[in-house]
């Protein structure tokens, strides 16, 4: 008898082993997916927070800080923090233009239909009596990030 090709056992271990393998391929690479899209919104984030500090070096000593927010503890002693509100749009459109309305959508966003950032999200400015600025924006305001919380500045203990 000519003992060509392989046995119903051998097939199946083949068959099993490659299955093991693809299935542990495919869990790494979507884990790999995801540390990937939490990395791109992180990036996001860190741009929507660079262009809130050039707004506030170019146009932040512009606002009006009547609002009385809180006092915070410094090293030569305590401050008064005094607010303000802009829209993000202002940072938007601010002397330097840190950002386009065309550069708010977060990248790490699956779903289209919150890919686009809300611009008209408010965003509240702080400065301590030494002038220095904090800012404040929720995240779930801007309708496309997929983290919750604050993107903020401002020390603890205040608001």
């Amino acid at each position: 008898m000519n003992k060509k090709g392989f046995t119903l056992a051998e097939l199946l271990a083949t068959i099993l082993i490659l299955g093991i393998v693809v299935g542990i391929t495919v869990i790494s690479v979507s884990g790999g997916f995801k540390n990937a899209r939490k990395k791109t919104e992180d990036v996001f984030i860190k741009t929507i927070e660079d262009a809130l500090d050039i707004y506030i070096s170019s146009d932040g000593s512009k606002s009006n800080y009547s609002q009385f927010a809180c006092t915070i503890n410094k090293k030569h002693g305590s401050v008064s923090v005094y607010k303000t509100s802009i829209s993000f749009n202002d940072v938007i459109n601010s002397t330097y233009t840190p950002l386009r309305v065309e550069d708010m959508h977060n990248p790490a966003n699956k779903d289209e239909a919150n890919y686009n950032c809300n611009t008209n999200v408010n965003v509240t400015i702080y400065r301590d009596s030494d002038y220095v600025y904090y800012y404040k924006v929720n995240k779930a305001d801007f309708g496309c990030l997929n983290t919750t919380g604050y993107i903020t500045n401002l020390p603890s203990g205040c608001e």
